[in-house]
């Protein structure tokens, strides 16, 4: 049995660890000199007062925050307290404290042992941790990125204001959604995504669609996986990039460079051809007066005017394909005048009615009415309808059905009028359709076309300052649309938004 005299030995020399007991009521029954020095009262000061009253905080004293602790002792037979205490000069300083329950030989409860110890770094640790934990929140609630954390299973634990805004939800609604709620493919891009991660542990600018209020929104994506201390994976961070209007932009500024190109591209081809005709012109005049001539001297021989008559088709050909030439390179100033889109349907439709009932097409109809003039040149915006009309009927050759939807309007700004030409053919293929405006390119077979039919309605249309685009799918039928800038008041036309020349082929 240890002696009284050596457990009063061993009180004494803890100096640097405060041993207390009190009875359930907090007095003080024993004080040691390591809880004089750690609390400031001697021993004779500390004995029969109460621990809490000498060494709790005012709040905590009135929170009974020590029955509390003895009310945990009393069931769990221990407790462990991070507390402020304080120091008999007012000073407050953090410790830790172990409180287990003293018990006699029939295992009766006897009383309250508390072991404390200060703990001079604690606040600060503490004040640190706080200001790192505050600064790196501030971080993210700050970014004008979306950030968002999950658990291993996809269960999102934290999303800053950026993500909160691009979902359109508060906090306590998005804690706890699994992240694939939000995603257009739902939980097969959830697994794509996280499988990515367990590859390398991260991804940088992976893109994909997000589905946000019945919406499509493009994403771009930095994601990362996060360890705990033991390296063990904890979760995932997202940051996320709004970039649908940006892909919008770029898909704009391909566009317009494409028909920038287009427009280079005619204009030089345009040079070229004028001197390529004007070269053939002069030959054929004289292959056509010897043609002429042999003609007239030659025998009866049917043979050898059979072959004068196949020189002069060949020549025939040849004269249409540099009229062609001369229209597709004409540099003559239009006459512009104000007109009427609807004038110039109905005119076309008067020249090319029979022809199409001829060819069991049906004509679908619809007319705007009371659209505002355009300024142009009558005749040749007749012209490309002509064109186009030719096409819709050649490329529904054969087809079961054969319908031609021609519709006028004005577009949503009220600043230009349309012209839609649909029709129910066999369509083109992407390749076909970035090549329909070429000079010389076509899609039909050969005899029937030389494929210069849109690259002069495209030249036409550039000059009226509109755009003519095409629209196709394989074996659906072909769209084109027309697009003339509105006549105002003052003989000009609306320049807002004009596009000089070009196709925008979709």
């Amino acid at each position: 049995m240890v002696s009284s005299g050596l457990l009063n030995a061993i009180l004494d020399s803890a100096t640097h660890t405060a041993i207390i007991v009190t009875d359930f009521d907090g007095k003080i029954i024993i004080f040691n000199q390591g809880a004089a020095n750690l609390f400031g009262y001697t021993i004779e000061e500390a004995k029969d007062k109460s621990l809490s009253e000498l060494t709790f905080l005012k709040e905590d004293q009135n929170a009974h925050r020590f029955e509390q602790i003895i009310e945990r002792v009393r069931i769990d037979g221990w407790a462990e307290e991070s507390l402020s205490r304080r120091h008999k000069s007012g000073r407050i300083f953090p410790a830790i404290s172990t409180i287990t329950c003293l018990k006699d030989s029939k295992a009766q409860f006897q009383g309250i042992l508390e072991i404390t110890q200060d703990m001079p770094n604690l606040f600060r640790l503490e004040k640190e941790l706080k200001g790192s934990k505050n600064f790196m929140e501030n971080i993210m609630a700050s970014s004008i990125d979306a950030i968002v954390t999950t658990d291993p299973k996809g269960y999102i634990t934290y999303a800053n204001r950026a993500f909160k805004e691009l979902i359109g939800l508060r906090g306590h609604q998005i804690i706890g959604n699994h992240i694939s709620i939000y995603y257009k493919d739902g939980i097969n891009q959830a697994r794509k995504i996280m499988n990515k991660l367990r590859e390398s542990g991260h991804i940088r600018d992976y893109e994909f669609d997000m589905m946000i209020g019945g919406k499509i929104v493009s994403i771009r994506t930095s994601d990362t996986l996060l360890y705990d201390e033991y390296g063990e994976v904890v979760g995932t961070m997202g940051v996320f990039q709004d970039i649908t209007a940006r892909k919008k932009l770029s898909e704009k500024l391909s566009t317009t460079q494409a028909e920038l190109i287009q427009a280079v591209k005619i204009r030089a081809l345009g040079d070229l051809v004028t001197g390529v005709a004007h070269e053939i012109n002069n030959p054929l005049m004289a292959s056509d007066t010897f043609l002429h001539l042999l003609e007239t001297q030659t025998d009866n021989s049917p043979e050898t005017k059979k072959r004068i008559r196949l020189l002069k088709e060949c020549n025939l050909r040849i004269q249409n394909i540099v009229k062609k030439l001369k229209e597709f390179s004409r540099q003559s100033e239009f006459e512009f005048t104000a007109m009427d889109i609807n004038d110039a349907v109905l005119s076309v439709l008067a020249i090319t009615r029979q022809q199409l009932l001829n060819q069991g097409i049906e004509v679908g109809l619809k007319l705007s009415e009371k659209l505002p003039h355009v300024l142009g040149d009558k005749n040749q915006i007749e012209q490309v309808l002509l064109n186009i009309i030719s096409n819709a009927w050649d490329a529904m050759e054969g087809c079961s059905k054969k319908v031609l939807a021609i519709q006028t309007d004005l577009d949503k700004k009220g600043k230009q009028v349309q012209i839609r030409l649909s029709d129910t053919g066999i369509g083109m293929k992407r390749d076909q359709i970035e090549q329909i405006f070429n000079p010389f390119f076509t899609t039909k077979d050969s005899g029937k076309g030389i494929g210069l039919g849109l690259s002069i309605s495209y030249r036409i249309i550039e000059a009226h300052q509109g755009k003519i685009e095409v629209k196709s799918e394989l074996n659906k039928g072909t769209t084109f649309i027309v697009t003339l800038p509105v006549y105002l008041a003052g003989g000009k036309k609306d320049d807002e938004d004009q596009t000089l020349g070009g196709n925008n082929v979709s």
